[in-house]
C-alpha cells in the first residue's frame, strides 16, 4: 500500500511544480474521508489539484462547479422533478449534481449564499442531502474547496469553513523554481488506471485505518496542544478548536500512521495538526511553534 501511495503521489504530481506536498496531504484527506481547503490567489493550480484528485477513484462520479452569489441550488444541487411536482411533491433530479458524486470540487465556495450554504453543511459534515421530505444518503468520498479568501469574521460562512478539516495555503511558486515552469509539457492530464482505487476499495482502505491505535501519550499530547491553543488565543475568536475538529483529526492521524505502514499514531502524524488548527493563516506559525513545543517530550520517548 505504501509503495503504491508514493507511486501514486508522484504520478499526480507530474508537471505541478513546488506542489508535491499539497496533493499528499490532499490524497491523505481523501483516505481519511475529509474534506480539504485550498486558499490561495488566482493562478495556483488550486483548480487543476482538484481536478487530479478526483483521478484517484475509478469510475468516480465527478462534480465541479464555480460558486458565485448567484448561483442557484438548482445548478448544484439538481433541478426539481416536474412529476413530482405534479404531484404536490418537492424532489430534485440530483443525477450528476453534487448529492450523487463522489469527488467535488467547489471553487470560490466561500461565495455559496444562504439558499445552497444550509444543505452543503449537512453534505460535508454528514453525507446526507435533504431532498425535500426525505433525507439521501450521499456517495461523497472528499470535497474540495478552493478560495482566494478566508471568511475570517463572518459567522454566516464559519460553520461552513469548520467542515474543512485540512486547510492549505496554496502560493505562486518561488523564483528558485520558476525556470521549471518553461519546461512543462502542456497536455490533458490522465492518472493510470493501475494506480486508482475503486470507491468499495476506498470504503475498505477507511474501515482498515479504524484498527489503528491512538496511545494515551499521544492523546495527552493532543490535549496539551489543545489547551495551549486555548490559553493563546483566549482574546481571538476567529481562532477556535471546536469539538467536531477534535473528533476528526483522530481520522487524519490514524490514516497517516496506516499510510506509512504503522499500527499506532506516533508523534510524526501529530505534525499534520499544522494544516488542520489554525482558522487565519497569519496565526499559522504560533500554531506550528505550541505543537513542537508539545510534542517534544512524547519524541523523546519514542527514541
Amino acid at each position: 500500500m505504501r509503495e503504491k501511495l508514493i507511486t501514486l503521489i508522484d504520478a499526480l504530481s507530474e508537471n505541478l511544480v513546488e506542489r508535491k506536498d499539497i496533493i499528499q496531504l490532499s490524497l491523505l484527506a481523501m483516505i481519511a474521508g475529509e474534506n480539504l481547503i485550498l486558499i490561495g490567489p488566482p493562478g495556483t493550480a488550486k483548480s487543476e489539484i482538484g481536478r487530479r484528485m478526483s483521478q484517484v477513484i475509478k469510475d468516480v462520479n465527478y462534480y465541479e462547479y464555480l460558486l458565485t452569489k448567484f448561483t442557484t441550488p438548482e445548478e448544484i444541487f439538481g433541478p426539481l422533478s416536474i412529476k413530482e411536482l405534479k404531484e404536490g411533491v418537492f424532489k430534485r433530479n440530483t443525477e450528476g449534481y453534487l448529492p450523487t458524486s463522489n469527488v467535488v470540487f467547489l471553487d470560490e465556495i466561500f461565495k455559496a449564499n444562504s439558499a445552497i450554504l444550509n444543505s452543503l453543511l449537512t453534505i460535508i459534515n454528514e453525507k446526507i442531502f435533504h431532498n425535500g421530505k426525505e433525507k439521501e444518503k450521499t456517495p461523497l468520498v472528499s470535497l474540495i474547496g478552493a478560495s482566494n479568501e478566508l471568511p475570517i469574521g463572518d459567522s454566516e460562512l464559519s460553520a461552513l469553513y469548520d467542515r474543512f478539516l485540512v486547510r492549505k495555503f496554496v502560493g505562486y511558486i518561488s523564483n528558485k523554481n520558476i525556470d521549471e515552469l518553461f519546461t512543462i509539457e502542456i497536455k490533458d492530464y490522465k492518472l493510470d488506471d493501475t494506480l486508482k482505487f475503486t470507491v468499495d476499495e476506498m470504503r475498505h482502505l477507511q474501515q482498515q485505518i479504524q484498527s489503528v491505535q491512538i496511545s494515551k501519550d499521544i492523546i495527552e499530547t493532543i490535549k496539551k496542544i489543545r489547551i495551549s491553543l486555548k490559553e493563546e488565543f483566549k482574546e481571538n475568536m476567529d481562532e477556535t478548536f471546536s469539538d467536531r475538529r477534535l473528533v476528526k483529526i483522530q481520522k487524519l492521524l490514524k490514516a497517516s500512521a496506516y499510510t506509512n505502514g504503522r499500527k499506532e499514531v506516533d508523534a510524526s502524524d501529530i505534525l499534520l495538526l499544522k494544516d488542520c488548527l489554525w482558522n487565519n493563516p497569519e496565526n499559522k506559525e504560533i500554531i506550528l511553534n505550541i505543537i513542537h513545543r508539545e510534542i517534544k517530550d512524547i519524541i523523546r520517548e519514542e527514541k
